[in-house]
């Protein structure tokens, strides 16, 4: 179904055709009545449509998924909070039911709207959902393999270097955008694009084992931790899941999007609290 925001950008639709069918004359003479006739008979069955909400189903693979991912993150949340025996176990668990979420949404990406204006002034905000969902589903793959990673870290110097130059090379392949590409115009660059690139690119810096410890302190162990993941992780998913909502015009898709953007922004200025201290003895 597509979304609200859609509907209404066309101003010939399906209840002007319905609503002149309505007040249709029977003969070739048409009355003064028939405009006043046919604007309410258009505004009744707006509100008709508007009314209307589509059932929330979770019968598809996405949807069981997603919430057996969402479930599981929590879970694991709350044993790293309670000091859980088993915590490293579910939080692999989560990544693994995450990963299996994101896969399967890239098969109904279609089924979302190319892009939307969700702001024209001061300046323009026009989102293209189809790449925000490949975006969101590259950072849920990104950090499932980093919750993993923690899991199993070692001092093996060769799979850490390894481990590190890949987390590098995939960040700066899937998060920061290609110079031709990317339009500086578009609000939504500077509102999600370059925030989620930058975050997610310095922390794949950190990956590297030249950089990630310093004066006691480690970029995975004391910065970036495991239950940071695991948040950033449970927000990706909510976000993906509200936007499904908006797709299918069970919420707004304008109200949607700021709150993913505030989300987003909150993250981002949580990370940058949590790693001027490391980067400052990094720099002196």
């Amino acid at each position: 179904m597509p979304p609200r925001a859609e509907l209404d950008h066309h101003s010939y639709d399906a209840s002007d055709a319905l609503a002149k069918a309505s007040i249709a004359p029977s003969s070739t003479k048409r009355s003064s009545t028939d405009v006043p006739n046919l604007a309410k008979a258009k505004a009744s069955l707006r509100q008709r449509e508007r009314r209307r909400r589509p059932r929330l189903v979770f019968r598809s693979t996405h949807g069981i998924t997603g919430s057996v991912a969402t479930l599981c993150v929590c879970i694991a949340i709350g044993a790293h909070l309670v000091n859980n025996i088993i915590p490293n176990v579910l939080s692999i668990l989560a990544a693994i039911a995450s990963v299996v979420t994101a896969s399967s949404g890239m098969s109904i990406v279609d089924q979302a709207p190319k892009q939307t204006i969700v702001m024209e002034r001061p300046f323009k905000v026009v989102p293209p959902h189809r790449d925000a969902f490949k975006r969101t589903a590259a950072s849920i793959y990104y950090l499932s393999a980093r919750t993993c990673w923690n899991t199993i870290s070692n001092n093996n110097d060769a799979l850490n270097w390894i481990w590190g130059i890949s987390a590098l090379c995939y960040a700066i392949i899937k998060f920061i955008p290609n110079p031709r590409d990317v339009d500086l115009t578009n609000g939504n660059t500077w509102v999600f694009v370059i925030p989620m690139a930058a975050g997610l690119t310095v922390d794949a810096l950190f990956q590297l084992p030249l950089l990630q410890c310093n004066d006691g302190l480690c970029w995975n162990e004391d910065v970036i931790t495991q239950i940071d993941l695991l948040w950033v992780l449970l927000s990706g998913l909510v976000v993906a899941f509200v936007f499904t909502l908006a797709f299918r015009g069970v919420l707004g898709i304008r109200r949607s999007y700021w709150g993913a953007a505030l989300v987003v922004h909150a993250i981002v200025a949580y990370l940058i609290a949590k790693a001027l201290p490391f980067l400052r003895k990094q720099v002196l």
